[in-house]
Formats: C-alpha cells, sequence, structure tokens
C-alpha cells in the first residue's frame, strides 16, 4: 500500500510540472510575439539609449560588443559620419536581438537621425534623415521682484530666453541699473524641440517692458530684427550702458547680480561699481585711439565713434583682446575689464562720453533709431505687441 501511494504521489508531482511547463512555455511563446522587431522583423529583447560622453568604440565596448563586432559597426557608420566629432548633446540607440546581436544603431547628431542595420549578406545599410522638429509657442508676463533674472526665472522663461530679452532692448534699458521692483514685463516666444522633447532652437517674437525709470517699451520682431509699435528699430547708434547685461549674467553663471551702483561725479562722468573682472562693452561701433596707462585713470581705453563721438573706459584691470591702438571694434565687443587701477578707491568703471570734445551726461542722451520699417511691416509689428498685451491681461 505504501508503494502504491508513493507512486501514485510522484504520478501527480510529475503531471504538475508539466503543466506548469506548458503554461511557462505558453506565457514565453505570447511575450516573444509581443516583442518590437527590428527593420527585418528580427525579435528586439533590449534597447540601449544614452549620450556621448565618450567614443562610439567605447559605447559598444560596454555593451559587450567584440572587436571585430565594434570595428565592422563603426566602420560602417563612418562612411556617413564623423566618429571623432560626437559631442555630449548626440545621443545614441542601440536593440538588439533575443539572441544579443545589433538590431540597429542609430546616432542622433545637429538634427540628423543615422540608422545602421544588418544586411543579408553581413555588411551594413545607412540611412540618414531628418529629425522631425515641432514648433511651439509660450508667453510669459510678470512684475519685477529684486531682479529681472529672478522673476522671469520665477514665471518659467528659460535662461536662454531672459538674455535674449534683456539683449532685444540693451539698446533703451539698463537692466543692471534701471529695474525697479514693481516694473511690469512681458514676453512672447517661439521654440523648436526634437522628439526627445529637446529645445534645439527658440527666438522671442514680442516684448513689452513698463517700468518706473524707463517708462514703457516694446519690441517684435520682423526680418530679423526688432521694432516697436511705431515702426522704429530697437537698435540705436549706442547701447544703454558699457556693463552688458548678457556678460554680466554669464560671467556670474547667472546667479543674482546685485545692481550696479552707478553715481555722478564733477567729472561729468558716470561711476559704475562693479566687482572686479566684470567685462566692459564697447557702446558703439569705434576705433581705439588709446589703450593704455594714462595717470588716475589707470589702464585707460579710449574709443572714437561717428558723427564725433568719443567715449572712455578707465581704472580697468586689464585690456580686452581687441582693445590696441587702431583696432576696429563692434558695438558690444569686450574691451576691457573692470578693476580699480589709477587713483581709485576700489573696483568700478569711469565712463565718459564726449561729442567734439565737449562732456556729455550720457544717462540723458537721447534714443537715436537706426531704421523703420513701414506699411504693412509696421502694421504687423503694432498688432503682435497688442496681441501680447491682450493675452496676458485676462
Amino acid at each position: 500500500m505504501h508503494f502504491l501511494r508513493e507512486r501514485t504521489a510522484r504520478f501527480y508531482l510529475a503531471a504538475a510540472l508539466c503543466a506548469a511547463a506548458i503554461v511557462a512555455l505558453s506565457l514565453f511563446s505570447s511575450r516573444l510575439a509581443n516583442l518590437p522587431t527590428g527593420p527585418d522583423g528580427e525579435e528586439v529583447l533590449r534597447v540601449s539609449t544614452g549620450a556621448f560622453t565618450t567614443s562610439l568604440d567605447q559605447v559598444l565596448k560596454a555593451e559587450g560588443i567584440d572587436d571585430a563586432g565594434r570595428y565592422r559597426l563603426s566602420k560602417a557608420l563612418a562612411a556617413s559620419l564623423d566618429l571623432r566629432r560626437l559631442r555630449p548633446q548626440d545621443t545614441y540607440a542601440i536593440s538588439f536581438s533575443t539572441w544579443g546581436s545589433v538590431v540597429s544603431l542609430s546616432v542622433t547628431r545637429d538634427l540628423k537621425d543615422y540608422l545602421l542595420v544588418p544586411e543579408t549578406g553581413g555588411g551594413y545599410e545607412v540611412s540618414v534623415r531628418q529629425v522631425e522638429i515641432k514648433s511651439s509657442a509660450a508667453r510669459a508676463a510678470g512684475a519685477i521682484k529684486s531682479s529681472l533674472w529672478e522673476s522671469m526665472s520665477a514665471a518659467g522663461v528659460p535662461p536662454a530666453v531672459i538674455l535674449d530679452y534683456a539683449d532685444i532692448f540693451s539698446w533703451s534699458v539698463d537692466f543692471l541699473t534701471e529695474v525697479r521692483d514693481g516694473d511690469r514685463w512681458a514676453l512672447a516666444w517661439e521654440y523648436r524641440t526634437d522628439p526627445s522633447g529637446k529645445v534645439v532652437s527658440q527666438a522671442v517674437s514680442a516684448a513689452v517692458y513698463d517700468g518706473a525709470e524707463t517708462g514703457r517699451k516694446t519690441a517684435a520682431a520682423h526680418a530679423g530684427g526688432y521694432y516697436d509699435e511705431k515702426g522704429d528699430s530697437l537698435r540705436s547708434m549706442f547701447l544703454r550702458a558699457p556693463l552688458h547685461y548678457r556678460r554680466i549674467s554669464s560671467y556670474f553663471s547667472n546667479r543674482r547680480f546685485h545692481p550696479v551702483l552707478k553715481y555722478f561725479r564733477p567729472h561729468q562722468g558716470i561711476d559704475y561699481a562693479a566687482p572686479s573682472g566684470t567685462p566692459v562693452s564697447a557702446v558703439a561701433d569705434g576705433t581705439v585711439t588709446f589703450a593704455g596707462w594714462k595717470g588716475g585713470n589707470g589702464r585707460l581705453v579710449i574709443l572714437r565713434h561717428g558723427s564725433g563721438y568719443e567715449s572712455t573706459y578707465g581704472h580697468l584691470s586689464r585690456f580686452g583682446k581687441g582693445a590696441r591702438r587702431g583696432r576696429r571694434v563692434s558695438q558690444g565687443d569686450v574691451i576691457g575689464y573692470v578693476g580699480s587701477s589709477g587713483l581709485s578707491s576700489g573696483p568700478h568703471l569711469d565712463f565718459r562720453v564726449k561729442l567734439n570734445g565737449t562732456p556729455l551726461n550720457f544717462l540723458k542722451m537721447k534714443y537715436r533709431s537706426t531704421g523703420t520699417v513701414s506699411g504693412s511691416a509696421r502694421a504687423a509689428v503694432a498688432a503682435s505687441i497688442a496681441a501680447l498685451e491682450a493675452a496676458v491681461q485676462k
């Protein structure tokens, strides 16, 4: 009897194991049927993706591909793509079959996707296509609290767009000295993204700044430039200040920079107090007539501009690369760095402007537009500004 019970137990155990095996096989077959397939119908078991922090060869090696396999893959892809110029912003995707072979290798660089797949004869086929780009638009508005950077950042405006906004108004607003708490700002921008969601380009389409010190300033994009609602170009002969917002924001790694203190002195110039090493920009196109040490001015740069204007930049810690006598400089070029050379009580820029030898109050100089648009172009610019203001007031 004991022997019969043991045989019966073994029979049921064997039956149970057999049933379990059938179920497992069924589930495995179902899973294989639902796996994605490669270009040739080969089932894909695993996909590895990432950015190029190292070479393609090292990426393939980390995935366990042997020397011969890495050589064949790299050689095939190198016919269409310079593998030596892959950068961290470039990405890859490698799909492997259920048996460990490479089903496809994709590299995305400069908005192009390079896809490598095996051919029947043992080689590889590489195809190149443009990455699909999605266009979108956004807008934001708010009031200044502490600084333009902090207020816009809190509203979700991307850092690059904040700097572009400041650049647009750099001829009429000094965002380092003229910003006041409570000033209102608004902007609309367009941006494009790749399939991964990474922003590949962005540009401000319309902008408004209404400040207690600056008054109301408007801008809208047209034909590669920016114009106000009257059709006047925002570009002017002179930048609003020799300390450029973009350069200072970049120099200080986008951390909050306390507004630059300015005060008048009897010499009819403007002293901009700023940390030593702050980049100093040419306020207008011109020619360097002097770059050297000049008594109490310390390291001094003098620029001659058109129409009899001259600007000087004193107490510099060092000169910019292009600040050499006789050299032409463009508006916004770095000509030196804030310092305390000469007779100076602390780091600051001594900035002065003259017209035909007569000192001018730079802060009172009138804005001089470099061009205008009229007709339908002017109407389109005004409409874009009006649409932004109407949208942010809702």
